[in-house]
């Protein structure tokens, strides 16, 4: 299924799901059916995805983003997209790393004992993943712990999001 812009608002929250190799092991390693998520940012009234993926946290054309990547999807859409929620994710791009360690050592070890080793608030902003990325621009609770389902399940028990 593509995304297309007339659907998409800035802030909305991608919640993706792939079947290609490494989606599948994401899905394993955090028993999730959700193994990406991703953002939607407005910039010169064209939409573009922000999201952190093996290169980085980087901005992509919606095109190029569906041609790259192709996943399903479900929207979660945040009632307000302030100004301040829009420069902590520009402030990301080009600039913060893939977070591989917590993804692929911590994530597993907390899912499996229920108790984060890696690293927490300030400490965990210098590389993130995708999910943490996108519970860090919403301060989300304990944003460096949240896989994709997490982020998807909190985000349906959230007022300041519909899922549409």
């Amino acid at each position: 299924m593509i995304l297309r812009k007339e659907n998409l608002k800035s802030g909305d929250v991608l919640h993706c799901t792939s079947n290609g190799w490494l989606g599948k092991i994401i899905k394993k390693f955090t028993k999730s059916k959700i193994n990406h998520t991703a953002l939607v940012i407005e910039v010169w009234g064209e939409i573009f995805i922000v999201d952190s993926q093996k290169d980085g946290t980087n901005l992509r054309s919606l095109d190029n983003w569906n041609k790259m990547f192709n996943y399903e999807y479900k929207i979660s859409r945040p009632y307000d997209f302030s100004v301040d929620l829009r420069n902590r994710v520009v402030s990301k791009i080009g600039a913060t790393p893939y977070d591989f360690i917590s993804l692929i050592l911590w994530q597993p070890i907390y899912i499996l004992t229920g108790k984060w080793h890696g690293h927490t608030r300030k400490d965990a902003e210098d590389k993130m993943y995708c999910s943490e990325f996108v519970s860090w621009v919403y301060s989300l609770n304990n944003w460096w712990e949240n896989s994709p389902q997490m982020v998807y399940e909190e985000l349906l028990n959230d007022d300041r999001f519909k899922l549409i």
